[in-house]
């Protein structure tokens, strides 16, 4: 009978999508209010953007 490996959960690494999705937020954030340009990724090509203002309030409910 093969035993199952138990993939140990790194503690570092449980909430660290959760703490990049807050960053990413914080990040535009103050892109738009500074109305600095963010660089994203979108189909595979590096994109600038500079968000506004706007965009943010809608998005985060």
């Amino acid at each position: 009978m093969k035993e199952k490996k138990l993939r140990k959960i790194d503690p570092d690494m449980k909430n660290a999508t959760a703490a990049l999705i807050r960053a990413a937020k914080r990040a535009r954030t103050l892109a738009a209010q500074t109305g600095t340009e963010i660089v994203v990724v979108r189909d595979g090509k590096l994109i600038r953007e500079i968000p506004q203002l706007e965009q943010r309030t809608n998005k985060s409910k």
